[in-house]
């Protein structure tokens, strides 16, 4: 017989609670006694709905990334700048909740971005990326993009850069050149995005990326 659901905690809620702690505290210290402590219940009630804290902590993951849209379907054609609206949602949403970077790197949710990755692999059929070729783009996209996402939120949390700096400009004076000339945050990802999609063209027989139409 289904257990009755208490009136002051649902799974839903659960979640919600959980992703709240996590914004204010990181994930590391997160625990199924505090998630019941700020709901006000007690902790054994929480087993009505999870089995053990990381299968909150993965349904928490889950229900972060599902707040990434996926772009509607581009009417003019152009597949790279679709990627890049993908990515940077992705990029803004990890940036709004940089303690939850920790919580996606650990508990990647796969099956929430299996509907972007069906999307992605059509539009690179279209652009003539051969289907042998497409899993691996998509999956080196997707590390250059949650790669630079997490990099940056901690660097937000910690209150250090993301990038090198100071003291070895004599040693490594051509590195530094290309850390001073470079973008940061989303530009600086914007920008690798782009030359990685440009490389993904170029082997595809594409001289030039279609223009979107305004």
């Amino acid at each position: 017989m289904a257990r009755p659901s208490s009136p002051m905690i649902s799974r839903e809620l659960a979640i919600k609670t959980t992703l709240e702690l996590i914004d204010e505290e990181g994930y590391d210290g997160f625990s199924l006694s505090k998630l019941a402590r700020r709901m006000g219940v007690r902790t054994p009630s929480l087993y009505y709905y999870f089995e053990n804290r990381d299968d909150v902590l993965q349904e928490a993951a889950r229900e972060l990334l599902k707040e990434a849209p996926v772009p509607p379907y581009p009417a003019d054609g152009d597949w790279q700048q679709w990627f890049v609206d993908l990515c940077v949602h992705t990029y803004r949403l990890i940036l709004r909740h940089p303690r939850a970077a920790g919580l996606v790197f650990s508990y990647f949710p796969n099956t929430v971005i299996v509907p972007s990755h069906e999307r992605g692999a059509q539009l690179l059929t279209e652009a003539g990326v051969a289907v042998e070729d497409q899993w691996p783009v998509m999956r080196g996209m997707e590390k250059l993009i949650f790669g630079l996402a997490f990099g940056d939120a901690q660097a937000e949390v910690s209150g250090r850069p993301s990038a090198p700096n100071g003291g070895q400009r004599e040693q490594f004076p051509a590195f530094s050149s290309a850390v001073d000339a470079s973008p940061t945050g989303e530009e600086l990802m914007v920008r690798a995005l782009r030359l990685y999609l440009a490389g993904v063209a170029t082997a595809a027989g594409q001289s030039a990326p279609r223009k979107r139409k305004r």
